[in-house]
C-alpha cells in the first residue's frame, strides 16, 4: 500500500497501511483549515471595526476615554458592524482551538496513544465544531445567546436543536448534497450507535463509565488502562468517521471565514474540488465519484500521459496523489507527471457559484 506522500513516511510507520491515506487526508484537511485561519488573520478583518473605533476617536482628540465598544455599537444602532465584530473574533477564536486540538490527536494516532488521541478529539468535534455550525446556521441565535447568561444559554444543547443546527449549516454548503446532519450528529453524539466516536470519547476521558450498553465499563476492567496499543481496531472506527467530518468542517469553516471577508471564487473552487474529490477516491467504490467524472468530461484534452499519451484514468490508486500533490500516475508506464489542478480549474467549466449572497452552488457553467 502505497501512501500518498503529503507527510513523513516515517511518521507512518506504526499505522496499518491501509489507513495510510486516510491519515495523511486528515492532516491535509488539517493544513488547508490552518492555511484559511492564518489568510484571514493576516487581512486584519476581525480588526476592521476596533481600528475604525480607534480612527474616530484620534481623529476628535478623544484621549482616555472609557469605552465599551460592544454597548457603544449596540447603542448607535451600529448592528452590522456589531455583528462582524462578534463574528470574526468568534470564528478566528473557535477554529484556531479546534486545530491545536486536532493537530495534537492526529499525533497521538500516529504513535498509537489512543485514549489520549480520542481524548484530545472530543472536544474539538463535540464542540467547537458546534459553536463554528451554529454561526453559520443562525448567527443571530448564537450571539443573543452569547451576549446573555452564556454559562446557561449555550450549554446542554438538547440533540434535537443539534441536529437543526447541523441541518442549518450544511444548507449553506457548496456541496451539501454530499452530508447529512442524522449521519454527523450519530458519528459525534450517539451514545448507542456502535460507530459513533462518542462511547470511545466516554471511555478515554473516563476511567469508570455506566451509562449505556457501549459506555459500560466492564468488569475486572478500567476504561483503556489494560487495552492492547498493538490492536488495529480502534483504527477502524477513527478513519470509517474522521476523513467525513474534517471535511464538514472544512466547509463550515470556509463558510463562517466568507461571512467576514468573501475569498477567491477560483480558490474555493479548487480547495472544494480537490478535497471532495479525494474524500471519493478514498471512499467510495469507484461508482460515486461525482468529481472525477466532473474533471473527466471537462479536462479530457489534458488527460493524457506526457511519456507514451496513453488516456490518463482517475482511479482509487492515483485520485489522491492527483488531488493533494497535483502529480498523476499513469497506469500503463509508471510515469509521474505534474497536473496544474489549480492552473486547469480556471480554465474548466466547473466552479463554486454565489449569487446574490446566496449560499454557494458547486456547478458546471454553462
Amino acid at each position: 500500500m502505497r501512501s500518498i506522500g503529503i507527510i513523513d513516511p516515517q511518521r507512518l510507520l506504526v499505522l496499518p497501511p491501509k489507513h495510510w491515506k486516510a491519515h495523511e487526508f486528515c492532516f491535509h484537511l488539517h493544513d488547508q483549515m490552518v492555511q484559511l485561519l492564518v489568510q484571514y488573520e493576516a487581512s486584519g478583518a476581525h480588526l476592521w471595526i476596533t481600528n475604525a473605533f480607534e480612527k474616530a476617536l484620534a481623529d476628535s482628540n478623544v484621549k482616555d476615554v472609557d469605552i465599551d465598544l460592544f454597548q457603544f455599537l449596540k447603542q448607535h444602532g451600529l448592528l452590522r458592524q456589531y455583528k462582524h465584530h462578534i463574528v470574526s473574533h468568534l470564528t478566528l477564536g473557535l477554529t484556531s482551538d479546534m486545530l491545536h486540538f486536532l493537530y495534537e490527536a492526529l499525533i497521538c494516532f500516529e504513535k498509537r496513544k489512543f485514549a489520549v488521541g480520542f481524548a484530545l478529539l472530543r472536544k474539538p468535534l463535540k464542540e467547537n465544531l458546534l459553536f463554528l455550525s451554529w454561526l453559520l446556521s443562525d448567527s443571530d441565535d448564537f450571539i443573543a445567546r452569547f451576549e446573555s447568561n452564556t454559562a446557561t444559554a449555550l450549554n446542554g444543547i438538547k440533540p434535537e436543536r443539534r441536529i437543526q443546527i447541523l441541518a442549518g449549516a450544511i444548507a449553506r454548503l457548496a456541496t451539501k448534497e454530499a452530508f447529512a446532519e442524522d449521519l454527523l450528529h450519530d458519528m459525534i453524539y450517539s451514545k448507542s450507535h456502535e460507530k459513533s466516536f462518542e462511547p470511545i470519547w466516554q471511555r478515554a476521558t473516563h476511567l469508570i463509565t455506566s451509562q449505556g450498553e457501549l459506555l459500560r465499563t466492564e468488569d475486572l476492567n478500567i476504561n483503556f488502562i489494560f487495552h492492547d496499543a498493538g490492536s488495529d481496531h480502534l483504527y477502524e472506527l477513527l478513519y470509517a468517521n474522521l476523513p467525513y467530518v474534517l471535511i464538514y468542517a472544512m466547509q463550515v469553516a470556509l463558510e463562517c471565514f466568507s461571512q467576514i471577508l468573501r475569498a477567491n471564487e477560483q480558490t474555493v473552487s479548487h480547495l472544494i474540488l480537490s478535497t471532495m474529490g479525494c474524500y471519493e477516491s478514498l471512499s467510495s467504490n469507484g461508482k460515486q465519484q461525482h468529481v472525477a467524472r466532473l474533471l473527466t468530461k471537462n479536462l479530457h484534452p489534458f488527460l493524457n500521459c506526457l511519456h507514451c499519451a496513453t488516456p490518463l484514468r482517475l482511479t482509487r490508486e492515483n485520485a489522491a496523489e492527483m488531488y493533494l500533490k497535483e502529480t498523476l500516475t499513469c497506469r500503463k508506464c509508471g510515469l509521474a507527471s505534474p497536473f496544474p489542478l489549480y492552473w486547469l480549474l480556471s480554465h474548466a467549466k466547473i466552479k463554486i457559484v454565489r449569487e446574490n449572497g446566496a449560499s454557494p452552488i458547486l456547478e458546471e457553467a454553462q
